[in-house]
């Protein structure tokens, strides 16, 4: 047996994903079902909407479904999260990979749920620059480089970090004085 197939055993197949998209996209498919009956009713034929707009409520049904869905998943997540580190008294040196295996969610997700508890507030935390592990109850403040241009949507490979002095994925402004080896407040490792 290779060790490979059973990397990822111990975690959710759920993902934490952003559910803006999913919402806008079911409320479009809904106010064209609704405008569709508003033709219908007064006899305007714009586009046959009359005719046909109404079937629009049936993907918009399953398109929000989806969106409570993941919005259900996602605060279960937090609250997973928020508990593990409760636990832990808000305070100490963690391994993200040890974190993210009681949680059972994949580790780049969990840094996603980091990131939204920190930004609403709810935990203090910042990333060793050194070890890469997470030090909680750690304030960072975030401060932006003049020389970063955010990188593309997509990443095949890890980027190149050499010569900057500001991390390449969230712009973040590094010590120059140091030779860190990830950024203390994405948690991303810098080659």
């Amino acid at each position: 047996m290779t060790d490979e197939k059973y990397k990822d055993r111990y975690y959710s197949k759920e993902k934490y994903k952003a559910v803006k998209g999913s919402f806008i996209c079911g409320l479009v498919f809904l106010a064209v079902a609704i405008t569709s009956l508003f033709y219908l009713r007064a006899g305007i034929s714009f586009l046959g909407l009359r005719h046909w707009g109404f079937w629009l409520f049936i993907p918009a049904f399953f398109i929000l479904l989806g969106a409570f869905q993941q919005l259900y998943t996602n605060n279960k997540y937090k609250k997973a999260v928020l508990r593990s580190l409760m636990d832990r008294g808000n305070q100490g040196t963690y391994k993200l990979e040890n974190i993210a295996l009681e949680v059972g969610i994949k580790p780049k997700d969990l840094l996603r749920v980091l990131a939204d508890l920190r930004d609403s507030g709810k935990i203090i935390y910042r990333f060793n620059a050194d070890t890469g592990e997470i030090e909680l109850g750690q304030k960072i403040d975030y401060v932006l480089s003049t020389e970063y241009l955010p990188p593309a949507k997509k990443i095949d490979a890890p980027l190149p970090s050499t010569n900057k002095n500001f991390c390449i994925y969230c712009g973040h402004q590094l010590e120059r004085e140091r030779d860190t080896k990830f950024c203390p407040s994405c948690g991303s490792k810098l080659s």
